[in-house]
């Protein structure tokens, strides 16, 4: 990381707090460079395991691998590949990711290949939603499954499903009434979670699809509309979310093309201005929105925090690379 990037020492501190085991240990790992051998990697993830929050997730699984939630009317779901609430287990699986948890948890591999195992022949999980499966190779690939047969399949269904307009939609807005004349639109939250879970597949980057998916984004300055260039794509965009779900953010657009090796492209440069205004005084960035969930509950929005601060110096270190 360049000086003029480089997290300054208070920041770091508190970033390595024993507070927060999670972020720590991404800290040291991701931001640091520490070994996955070094003895403090190691003691700080046996800390994970035994974090509070991560022991929740744990006891709150269901002995087959599930997470159940009681919806409308009483009706419970979980136990299938629905998308629902932020508490479902595809959502819960992606907290764990977070975490820093891998299949290696023997909690985590039974609960991550049976939702595997639910997967449809195409490689979908549900309703064929862009958004859905695009978190998921993204999730399944920080829990260690990248060659995975199943995810494999997502792939390929990835390959097969690119649109006219270079992105993804899902069967419900398929079945919505066309324009007159014209192509239902692509559906950017979704094209995004797919960009999102490719860029964990560096060996993909080069495919035509995947160019094809970078241009939707470079098209549009990332987060503005094309016939209307001051105007957002969608409300959340410029906002500092986390943890990542269906809803979108900058550091969740910025962080798949800066890794891909479009940190310097022209057509970043607005976006990464405003990820840059959003920078306090000493130096950490403020969460701007979160779901509300019961499992990572990241902190107060509109105060500085750790999750957010640490992938905006993971970007910092991404767009030097």
């Amino acid at each position: 990381m360049s000086p003029d990037h480089k997290i300054p020492n208070e920041v770091l501190e508190w970033l390595l707090e024993p507070s927060n085991p999670s972020v720590r240990y991404r800290t040291m790992l991701e931001l640091l460079d520490y070994s996955p051998k070094d003895p403090e990697i190691q003691q700080t993830y046996k800390e994970i395991l035994n974090w509070k929050p991560v022991l929740k997730i744990k006891k709150a699984m269901h002995p087959e691998g599930y997470w159940t939630v009681k919806v409308e009317k009483g009706n419970i779901i979980g136990k299938g590949t629905e998308y629902r609430t932020f508490n479902t287990t595809h959502w819960v699986l992606g907290y764990l990711a977070e975490y820093g948890l891998t299949r290696k948890e023997d909690f985590v591999n039974i609960a991550s290949n049976r939702y595997l195992n639910l997967q449809k022949d195409d490689g979908d999980f549900w309703q064929h939603l862009s958004c859905l499966y695009g978190l998921n190779l993204h999730t399944f690939s920080k829990l260690g499954f990248n060659s995975d047969p199943r995810i494999q399949k997502t792939i390929e269904l990835v390959t097969s499903s690119i649109r006219h307009d270079n992105g993804y939609l899902c069967d419900l807005n398929e079945r919505k009434k066309k324009p007159k004349g014209r192509e239902i639109k692509s559906c950017f939250r979704g094209t995004l979670k797919v960009l999102f879970g490719l860029s964990e597949f560096s060996s993909l980057w080069d495919q035509l699809y995947a160019k094809k998916l970078i241009d939707y984004f470079l098209n549009r300055e990332l987060i503005f509309k094309r016939n209307k260039p001051t105007e957002l794509v969608v409300k959340n965009a410029e906002l500092l979310v986390f943890p990542f779900t269906y809803r979108e953010g900058l550091l969740e657009t910025l962080y798949p093309l800066l890794k891909m090796g479009y940190g310097n492209h022209p057509k970043c440069v607005r976006a990464w201005e405003l990820f840059e205004s959003k920078k306090l005084p000493d130096g950490r960035f403020p969460l701007e929105w979160n779901p509300t969930n019961k499992f990572l509950r990241p902190g107060t929005r509109g105060e500085p925090n750790k999750w957010v601060t640490f992938y905006a110096y993971l970007l910092y270190k991404l767009k030097e690379t």
